[in-house]
């Protein structure tokens, strides 16, 4: 185009020179070439309307029209005259033309300018939605984990195995921490224990084991905390970790029956590391933690209540058969002795039909602490039936077993006289004792035997051991 330009400017330059050099030679002028060199002139002109400005082709048009006038003001020819009104002619139909063009032009530009912004916002808006499903798209995805995380934590009732299922997913799918911490409060202590954890190969092992100031205020407000500047919140002004820094922080309570009972907390060395979906994905999955842990505590129950007798405390029958077995095992391995003890109230029928049962149920009670405290950490002690209970008594010797059973009839003797149950003769309990393997080889011989040996001591006088 800018050649085209460069090529019509020098032809009219050209043009108009030759026809100015004519009217000013001395020769006299040809009115045929001067009219040819005019009609080029309007021509050119013309021309120079549809390659130029507006401006540059009304400067041209004005050059040309002054040297058609010039024509003919020298010549004095009527075609000349003809000629610069058909310039005029032209050139205000050529600036109409062109005056429209350039309007369109410039409508055409607008339009383009118009929808040019629309593409933008239309670019923006699939942006936003690219956005906006990519968004949705990892909630899913993590919602679709979180279901995954209940699954599992609905086959687990191991309070160790949730907890570490808490610490590992919490950190693996909020993947911007440098440690998780799961700390419980301890009741005896009453204070936050470090309870499992998980933090980033980088970090250095974790040394505070009673939480600090992040836990603690989760734990009194019992509310979600995040905090994505440390130095800057308020509620925080002792910021200053020798152990490592961190800058970022959500946490959660861990609720068991609407109580607080622990904190699981994410922190970073990084400022604005979490979000409020962050903080809802953590206080979700803590909802399904505490639903686990209520369940395993229930679990837990369950499997105690089935194991315990109701009004003792004490294993039942079969606990104990159980525990028998495997301590015999063990005995056999470590050639160590096991002693067994078999204990019966003595005329308990007979106290209970003359006190009631209430007061039954408190001797009960009574005899069985006493079997309980008698026995050392490793024994146990069961309610083998009725007013008769089993003890189990591992590497006790003989002898060893004979000293335990006298000093728990002693105690039972001392003790129920002083409960005052009426002025008539005391409580008093009878304890047949076997050992293995002198008595017994198998833990059903060495229970019959320490049975046998209980009711000689009955048949005896009753108040006594009988061991051997």
């Amino acid at each position: 185009m800018n050649a085209i330009r460069a090529v019509t400017l020098l032809a009219c330059l050209l043009v108009a020179g030759a026809s100015t050099f004519v009217l000013l030679a001395r020769a006299p002028i040809d009115l045929k070439i001067i009219h040819t060199l005019t009609i080029l002139l309007i021509a050119l002109a013309t021309y120079s309307w549809v390659v130029f400005p507006v401006s540059v082709g009304a400067a041209v048009s004005a050059v040309v029209a002054l040297n058609t006038l010039w024509a003919w003001a020298v010549l004095r020819d009527n075609l000349l005259g003809f000629d610069a009104l058909v310039l005029a002619v032209l050139c205000g139909a050529a600036s109409v033309q062109q005056s429209r063009r350039e309007r369109r032009i410039i409508r055409l530009k607008q339009q383009l300018g118009d929808v040019s912004e629309e593409l933008h916002l239309k670019e923006q808006a699939v942006r936003l939605t690219e956005r906006s499903h990519n968004g949705l798209q990892h909630k899913l995805r993590r919602y679709q984990q979180l279901q995954t995380i209940a699954e599992h934590l609905s086959r687990l009732v191991n309070l160790e195995a949730i907890a570490k299922l808490a610490v590992d997913r919490a950190f693996e799918l909020i993947d911007k921490s440098d440690a998780c911490l799961l700390f419980v409060v301890d009741k005896e202590l009453q204070q936050l224990a470090l309870y499992a954890s998980q933090r980033a190969p980088d970090v250095p092992v974790i040394r505070s084991k009673q939480g600090d100031q992040f836990d603690r205020y989760v734990l009194r407000t019992q509310r979600p905390l995040l905090v994505n500047d440390v130095r800057r919140d308020f509620r925080f002004s002792d910021v200053g970790q020798a152990e490592r820094p961190i800058r970022s922080v959500i946490a959660c309570p861990v609720r068991v029956a609407q109580s607080a009972e622990g904190v699981l907390r994410l922190d970073s060395r990084e400022i604005g590391a979490y979000s409020q979906d962050d903080l809802r994905f953590l206080d979700i999955l803590l909802d399904l933690v505490d639903t686990a842990i209520a369940n395993a505590r229930l679990f837990a129950q369950t499997q105690q209540l089935a194991m315990t007798d109701g009004l003792t405390g004490l294993y039942r029958r079969q606990p104990f058969s159980d525990q028998l077995t495997r301590e015999i095992a063990r005995a056999q391995r470590t050639r160590q002795p096991l002693a067994v003890l078999m204990l019966d109230i003595d005329d308990f029928k007979l106290y209970n039909d003359t006190f009631g049962h209430t007061a039954g149920d408190l001797v009960l009670k009574t005899v069985a602490e006493i079997a309980r405290s008698a026995i050392p950490p490793d024994g146990m002690c069961a309610r083998y039936g009725g007013e008769e209970f089993a003890m189990l008594l591992p590497k006790a010797s003989r002898a060893h077993g004979a000293e335990i059973a006298n000093r728990i009839r002693q105690t039972v003797e001392t003790t129920v006289r002083a409960l005052g149950q009426g002025p008539g003769k005391p409580v008093t309990v009878s304890l047949g004792v076997a050992v293995f393997p002198d008595d017994a080889k198998s833990g059903l011989e060495l229970l019959r035997r320490a049975d046998q040996r209980l009711y000689q001591a009955k048949g005896t006088g009753k108040n006594r051991v009988w061991s051997s």
